[in-house]
């Protein structure tokens, strides 16, 4: 295993801080259903497609704890949603990395992102929602499909400004822009 550079450690730490200040208040939207708009899972893929599957589980897992911390939605730390989150840090830099690394860095990016949200996102997520019983005693299916456009559309969010952001970021973190 390489050793990880200062710029790679300070890449990540940022991208754990961005996913936190994501999380908390202005930038979340709580939906009637248990659900919730955010964009912290964008600096957690970013992360673990510039820096591998590893820094961005770790990445997620250190944004989870310190944004439940310091949000204002009252949770306590979960380890179910801790896993949810290592999960989106380190499943999408897999696919990107290893498996479709070949392939056109659109579709890269769409096939590593939309398998993490259909199995976090929709599958995982609702799971423990029904299971902590914060679903409102709506079924398990029912509140898979009132979740589904959701998903959907925050996954088509996702893939545009990862796809958007990934060079400029993959520059950064290299040190292609230097005063």
């Amino acid at each position: 295993m390489r050793s990880l550079k200062t710029r790679q450690l300070t890449a990540a730490a940022m991208f754990a801080a961005l996913a936190v200040i994501l999380s908390i208040y202005p930038f979340t939207f709580y939906l009637p259903d248990s659900s919730r708009i955010t964009f912290r899972e964008i600096p957690i893929f970013l992360c673990s497609f510039s820096l591998g599957p590893v820094m961005g589980g770790l990445c997620a897992f250190i944004a989870d704890l310190v944004g439940t911390f310091i949000s204002s939605s009252g949770n306590a730390w979960n380890p179910l949603f801790a896993l949810n989150a290592v999960l989106t840090g380190v499943l999408p830099g897999l696919l990107f990395r290893y498996v479709f690394k070949n392939q056109n860095r659109t579709l890269s990016t769409a096939l590593s992102i939309i398998p993490v949200n259909i199995l976090v996102s929709l599958f995982l997520t609702t799971l423990w929602l029904h299971v902590l019983r914060f679903d409102g005693g709506v079924p398990l299916w029912a509140h898979l499909l009132l979740r589904l456009p959701l998903v959907a559309a925050m996954t088509a969010i996702q893939i545009l400004v990862v796809r958007l952001l990934y060079p400029v970021v993959q520059r950064l973190i290299q040190g292609g822009y230097q005063r």
